[in-house]
């Protein structure tokens, strides 16, 4: 069955907004919230969006919340242990909730949120593979959200979140890679340049002062590349 999408030609503008987020210094919250606005906007009785990355203990990471309403019932949920966002991310699956007064799985989190004037809810997981990496909410303060596509509406938002989630991720271990690298490649050079300095000095080979270097630096209990480092700062004014 097909669903149409209110709004489609913002939803796309919203989409590709945050896309280009990716090949910047921006912030994955910052992506996500661009998301939970869209949502707030595109789904029918919505009062607010938000997004959870939730770890595998359970723990709320990051949250990107489109008002203090949705921040508040977020916090609700992690602070009693309970909720749909946690169970659709528990689960793996969409959880739906078409009136919260009358709903009984969340004892304590239910009343809470009926307080905040929520009525109903949907809640979808972000899923990575078999990973729940946490889930996209959509809160309302009057009606249900059955029908009229509001689930896959609030599921495509889910996989575009996903989406940013995991190239965040990638891009994140690709820029530590490079600044490890990068370290790795900038300590070979000192360890190279001091050894040149006790070669010089002592008259040695370059076996001898690597060996002459290891030494000290098991003597004094500080690493290679810092002995090195040290050996080259106490040189220098001899140099000059």
């Amino acid at each position: 069955m097909s669903v149409e999408l209110p709004l489609a030609d913002e939803i796309t503008a919203v989409f590709a907004r945050a896309s280009k987020l990716l090949l910047t210094e921006q912030t994955v919250a910052h992506a996500l919230r661009l998301i939970t606005d869209a949502a707030t906007v595109a789904i029918p009785g919505a009062i607010g969006a938000g997004v959870s990355l939730i770890n595998r203990s359970g723990l709320r990471q990051t949250t990107a919340a489109s008002d203090a309403v949705v921040a508040e019932a977020d916090a609700l949920q992690y602070e009693l242990g309970e909720g749909p966002c946690i169970t659709a991310w528990a689960s793996g699956e969409t959880v739906l909730v078409d009136d919260l007064a009358s709903d009984r799985r969340w004892k304590r989190w239910a009343p809470a949120a009926v307080s905040l004037g929520i009525s109903s809810s949907v809640s979808c997981p972000l899923l990575s593979g078999g990973l729940a990496l946490g889930a996209v909410k959509v809160y309302s303060d009057g009606g249900g959200f059955a029908g009229n596509g509001t689930v896959r509406l609030a599921e495509l938002f889910a996989e575009q979140a996903t989406l940013f989630v995991i190239h965040s991720h990638a891009r994140e271990a690709a820029r530590t890679l490079s600044d490890r690298l990068q370290e790795s490649l900038a300590q070979r050079d000192t360890i190279s340049m001091a050894r040149g300095v006790l070669m010089a000095r002592n008259g040695t080979n370059d076996d001898v002062a690597l060996r002459d270097l290891m030494m000290l630096s098991r003597q004094t209990g500080k690493p290679l590349a810092l002995v090195a480092a040290e050996l080259l700062a106490a040189a220098r004014p001899f140099e000059n």
